[in-house]
């Protein structure tokens, strides 16, 4: 059978040009004709299918590769009406080709459970039967076919049991006399099955998860195996082919061993996932010495690169759980094992021989690391060789460290496995402990050199330079630190000495080049080169000795650690003072500005190190250490300690002017920085700082024209280095409020901005001589300053100093300024600051009950926001592509601001109302038109932009919906449309769609609770009006018995009590206004399908998706259901009745379940239990396949 309009030579060409495409374009319209011609009927992008999501793509490139959308085919062939015919249509392809491009559609996930059972099973009959009739088939198609083998495999596990005859159904490729190319086929498929499932899924994780522990549990082990049998047969193989088997066996082998046996989906790409977890009928195959034994004859035997997998599998066996064993001797016999093996193989000639490959040498130090991570110190010291291994293990790590250039990822490596080695030395007995110790030094010197050796390797272009990335270097350190403070006074000892012959040969060179400095021609690159060297290698021991200083833990120090800390920390200081020196009189064709950048960068890490270990609460008990710094260089404490750094690293905020330096001046800056935020963290580190005379006067001099950073006309791409301004405020904010009484200093700290403010302020009356575009990046600057001031902020005491300054005095330069520059990155820049100013974290934003100085905020918030918003809606796009930058970042601060102004609580907006004030109504007018502004898919694709949209209306639908007098219904149908969206919307980060279904909760919440309340209401006024005794209450029951009740007792007089007694004018105000609906209420309840699009949304998400926030998730259903039980019914109905019939039943049960016990409220007692029903119906669910009913798409369109 074969598509009726097109013939077996033109499919094969379509298929062909699919997958080696000519062009963009032509790629585009073959997929379009074969989606028509084979479609897969996935579901809409509620559901999220890969299939659909490769048709939108398709319309996408379409587009942007000039292509007429409406050229490309829409919807499917008339011959093919559902998922099993395009099945059959593929499976004839197949059975018809041989053009290796024709490929089955992958209709298997989305459409499996359509099949009957014998479908199922002839279908994955079909694709083993193809690929064993296609072995010679390119190894892409062999590659396909086994993904799709695996997945029918997987989606048929749970149901159909013959799928579960995994190792006997695919025999036929291992028969007797089978040729090696099946064989390896048949290993590729079983290696297919155990990735797929191993493979995760955010949707029916609970299954997927389920079908994975069956397959663990029945067939993972039988697979691993018949694995390890054929492995070891493949020993007696000679034929060429065999490496290729015994390739495909080992990483069948390695597939079995890297499953998640307990669930955590481990990162493959990290080292750090611990011991694996095999369960424990895996026992008998580690504790019988086959195992190893077989991989360590292959090791011996195979070459490289499958010598390298062999060592993978040995790493793999080195990580195998320690509580598997069934008994201690075991465990013990199995990690003698793998050391005995280690022995011999850095004994032997042979062994060295092997190791003489890089991946050979990689992988045994990878094995090294994780078997130590596994296995316990003590039961490694119990080995009767153990001083011999571990002699022989340190004699490695000194080659490796010696041959850093030929395996440089394998340094990590080792000294994980030696820091592991010292971290629990103490569980060790004392002569092992000795032995381990002894070797540390031998290794700390080893690497010592090597890092030297690198210094000079990395100037001379051999390698990458390690200092480049910060970051990766200090974690390497950290681990050497710990090895090397194991016998801390001798390797100290070694750095101290290394470092002073350093210092002198440095100091030798600076004289060298001092005394030519009127003839740089003499030798100068020579001299430069060495003493770029040497300045490098005492870079890196900077790094190394403030990874000493930091590895110290104070419970642990001696006192003659703390004497070395003190010594060795007294160089670095030598070495620092050096420098200022030299940096004085250096000359300019000596510098470097990477070689400034990375000696710096080193000093403010030994600064931020030393600060950690010995400056804080715990200081006074570290005698020793400012015992040997107050000799040499007078630091006597803590205090002065802080003084010196204070000192020394001041200069680093400053510029030398030269270009060519200013991107390593930036990332210094913002090192800077980073350290001094850090040291004004701490309550009794802030308070002496503010006490230092540094500080005193950055405090009066904090605008100084020095710092390059604080130049507005200075831009940088880079974010951190952008934000060194706000950050430097932010840090000085701190230091200048780390005192109660700083009233006076504060007003002396403003008096700069006050100056230039005023100037301001004068030129916006035209009586200053500033031009525009100067106003414009005084502005820019300033307000940048002045948001970093503001977020260290935390009190009410400082805030309203900070106000008074502030307001009204300076508001109208806000205001001015965004009528100016509104499209500038200046408007950017003031709503950042008025952000920060208007939020009320720490409830700073407080203010004496009788001051109106909260509304008064807020009408100039509403006045500043009104005004950017208006030039928002008016102001035109220069392209599509500048979305962001040129309106949706714009709107997004608007979003932020409204939402921090409305959440603050800090002004009664019954006010405006009341006295007719249009603050608050004029800036939700401009929202709700910035909201329409933009379309929904751009409102949740952009990540920043929907968080301050779904924080806006989380906020407004809490106080502020319901207060309106009415709302547009265009705009409640975006807002309802969005909130769906962004539900259905699969996103790591849930913070939008939890915000969203808390706004659905307290919209339904009102209409319920308001249904409720008018019914009760209406109860009592009817009793109001109905005498006592009166016959019409016989028919109270039914409304509009009534409410023609009502109307025949009002006609013939004035309405009366059912006392008979006349009712009051304002009472009768009163019964009218209970009569008349809310306008969100009667929406709702006229516009049933915005509660049936909700409902769909979460109850498919809630039933059929894994999220992270079910909670919030599954919390507004209830609402939706109580308000729509009809649709509820319906639904639910449909939902059953879609599914296949064998499992009707058992869906009803469970969906009769869910309102089981619920009552008509939302109590909190009421929900609880409605969220543990529906916690019940998704473990329901997940054991089955279920098809859900897709009404998304329709009811999205009905908004």
């Amino acid at each position: 059978m074969m598509a009726a309009s097109l013939d077996l030579h033109s499919l094969e060409q379509y298929c062909e040009t699919l997958y080696n495409p000519s062009n963009q374009a032509s790629r585009i319209q073959v997929e379009s004709l074969l989606n028509y011609h084979f479609p897969t009927f996935s579901l809409s992008a509620s559901t999220a299918s890969t299939s659909s999501t490769t048709s939108v793509t398709a319309s996408v490139a379409a587009a942007l590769s000039g292509i007429d959308d409406d050229s490309l085919l829409k919807g499917h062939s008339p011959t093919i009406n559902t998922p099993i015919e395009s099945a059959l249509y593929c499976r004839s392809l197949l059975e018809n080709t041989k053009n290796p491009y024709a490929l089955m559609q992958n209709l298997v996930e989305d459409h499996f459970s359509t099949f009957t059972t014998p479908e199922q099973l002839g279908l994955r009959t079909f694709v083993l039967r193809y690929i064993y009739q296609n072995p010679d088939a390119q190894s892409f198609v062999i590659t396909a076919q086994a993904q799709l083998f695996a997945l029918i495999t997987k989606l048929g596990w749970i149901e159909n049991e013959e799928f579960r005859a995994l190792v006997d159904q695919i025999q036929v490729f291992f028969q007797p006399g089978a040729a090696l190319i099946h064989r390896i086929i048949g290993i590729r498929l079983l290696t297919a099955v155990a990735t797929e499932m191993n493979t995760p899924s955010n949707r029916h994780a609970t299954k997927y998860r389920k079908i994975a522990v069956s397959f663990r549990d029945i067939q993972l082990l039988p697979v691993f195996q018949f694995a390890l049998s054929m492995l070891q047969s493949s020993l007696l193989i000679s034929d060429p082919e065999a490496e290729k088997f015994r390739e495909s066996i080992m990483l069948l082998m390695r597939t079995c061993l890297s499953f998640d046996f307990i669930g955590t989906l481990p990162d493959e790409s990290s080292d750090d996932t611990g011991s694996i977890q095999t369960p424990s009928s895996w026992r008998t195959i580690f504790e019988e010495p086959g195992y190893l034994d077989v991989l360590w004859e292959c090791w011996k035997k195979f070459s490289s690169p499958n010598s390298v997998l062999v060592m993978e599998l040995l790493s793999q066996a080195a990580s195998i759980r320690r509580s598997l064993f069934s008994s201690d001797d075991a465990r013990h016999s199995y990690i003698h094992h793998i050391m005995q093996e280690t022995i011999l193989t850095l004994k032997s000639s042979a062994g060295q021989s092997k190791l003489q490959d890089a991946g050979n040498f990689h992988e045994l130090c990878r094995m090294l690391s994780k078997f130590r991570g596994t296995f316990q110190l003590t039961e490694i010291c119990e080995f009767k060789d153990f001083e011999q291994w571990i002699s022989l293990v340190g004699e490695f790590t000194t080659r490796g460290f010696h041959s850093w250039k030929w395996s440089p990822n394998s340094v990590p490596y080792l000294l994980t496995f030696w820091s592991k080695m010292v971290s629990s030395i103490s569980s060790a007995k004392q002569s092992s402990q000795d032995y381990i110790q002894r070797i540390t030094v031998d290794l700390s010197r080893a690497y010592l050199k090597s890092r030297m050796e690198c210094a000079q390797a990395s100037i001379d272009g051999e390698v990458d330079d390690p200092l480049e990335s910060e970051e990766e270097l200090i974690s390497t350190l950290e681990m050497y630190a710990t090895v090397a403070r194991s016998k801390y006074v001798e390797s100290g000892q070694c750095v101290a000495a290394e470092f002073k012959d350093l210092l002198k040969k440095h100091r030798g060179l600076i004289q060298t080049v001092t005394s030519r400095a009127n003839s740089p021609s003499l030798g100068t690159s020579a001299i430069k080169e060495q003493l770029l060297v040497v300045e490098m290698q005492l870079t890196w021991l900077v790094y190394i000795i403030a990874a000493l200083i930091g590895g110290r833990i104070s419970y642990q120090s001696t006192s003659e650690q703390d004497q070395m800390d003190g010594e060795i920390a007294s160089e670095v200081l030598g070495f620092i003072h050096q420098l200022q020196m030299w940096s004085a009189q250096r000359p300019l064709f000596i510098a470097s500005a990477d070689a400034h950048l990375y000696v710096q960068s080193a000093i403010i890490h030994f600064y931020t190190q030393f600060r950690s270990s010995y400056i804080g609460e715990e200081s006074s008990k570290s005698v020793k250490v400012y015992t040997i710094l107050g000799e040499r260089w007078g630091l006597s404490g803590p205090n002065q300690m802080l003084d010196a750094i204070m000192n020394s690293s001041l200069g680093n905020l400053r510029s030398s002017g030269d270009p060519d330096w200013r991107k390593q001046e930036d990332q210094l800056v913002v090192r800077t920085l980073r350290l001094y935020t850090q040291l004004v963290a701490g309550y009794s580190s802030v308070k002496h700082i503010r006490k230092l005379d540094t500080t005193q006067a950055l405090l009066k001099n904090h605008n100084s024209s020095d710092f390059r950073f604080l130049n507005p006309t200075s831009k940088s791409s880079d974010t951190a280095v952008a934000r060194c301004r706000i950050n430097y405020y932010a840090m000085l904010s701190r230091v200048l409020f780390s005192e109660d009484n700083v009233d006076a200093d504060f007003w002396r700290f403003v008096k700069p901005w006050e100056l230039t403010l005023d100037q301001v302020m004068l030129a916006f009356e035209g009586s200053s001589e500033l031009g525009e575009e100067e106003i414009r990046l005084i502005l820019l600057g300033i307000f940048k300053d002045l948001r970093g001031f503001v977020s260290s902020i935390t009190n009410r005491k400082q805030y309203n100093l900070f106000f008074e300054w502030f307001y009204p005095a300076y508001t109208p330069i806000v205001l001015r300024a965004i009528e100016i520059w509104p499209h500038n990155e200046l408007g950017i820049a003031i709503l950042r600051f008025w952000n920060e100013f208007a939020s009320n974290k720490s409830s700073r934003v407080t203010f004496d009950s009788s001051s109106p100085s909260g509304i008064l905020l807020f009408r100039e918030t509403s006045n500043i926001l009104y005004t950017y918003g208006q030039n928002l809606l008016n102001r035109p796009l220069s392209n599509s592509g500048a979305r962001w930058s040129e309106k949706y970042k714009g709107i997004m601060l608007y979003f932020s601001v409204l939402s921090a102004s409305l959440s603050g609580k800090y002004a009664n907006f019954g006010v405006f109302k009341l006295y007719g004030d249009k603050a608050l109504d004029q800036v939700l007018e401009v929202f709700f038109s910035l909201m329409l502004a933009i379309p929904v898919e751009d409102m949740i694709s952009f990540p920043k932009l929907a968080g301050a949209y779904f924080s806006m209306i989380d906020v407004f639908t809490t106080d502020h919906m319901t207060g309106l007098t009415m709302m547009p219904h265009p705009v409640l149908g975006y807002i309802f449309r969005a909130l769906g969206e962004i539900v259905l919307l699969q996103n790591p980060d849930t913070s939008c769609s939890s915000m969203a279904c808390s706004a659905i909760d307290k919209v339904c919440t009102f209409a319920l609770n308001w249904i409720m309340k008018d019914k009760i209401r209406k109860d009592e006024d009817q009793e109001d009006l109905l005498p006592n005794g009166s016959p019409v209450l016989n028919s109270a029951g039914s409304p509009n018995n009534s409410q023609r009740s009502s109307i025949e007792l009002t006609r013939g007089g004035p309405p009366t009590s059912n006392g008979g007694r006349p009712i009051s004018k304002r009472r009768q105000h009163q019964q009218q206004q209970r009569q008349e609906t809310h306008w969100l209420v009667d929406y709702l309840m006229a516009s049933k399908e915005v509660l049936s699009y909700l409902f769909l949304v979460l109850f498919q998400v809630v039933a059929f998706e894994n999220r992270s926030n079910y909670w919030s998730l599954s919390r507004p259903l209830l609402g939706l259901i109580l308000l729509n039980r009809d649709f509820y019914v319906e639904y639910t109905n449909s939902f059953v009745q879609n599914q296949l019939p064998d499992r009707r039943e058992k869906v009803q049960t469970a969906v009769n379940a869910l309102m089981e016990g619920i009552e008509y409220n939302l109590s909190t007692l009421n929900r609880d239990r409605f969220t543990q029903n529906v916690t019940t119906f998704r473990r329901e669910c997940a054991q089955m396949t279920l098809m859900s009913v897709d009404s998304t798409s329709e009811d999205n369109g009905m908004l």
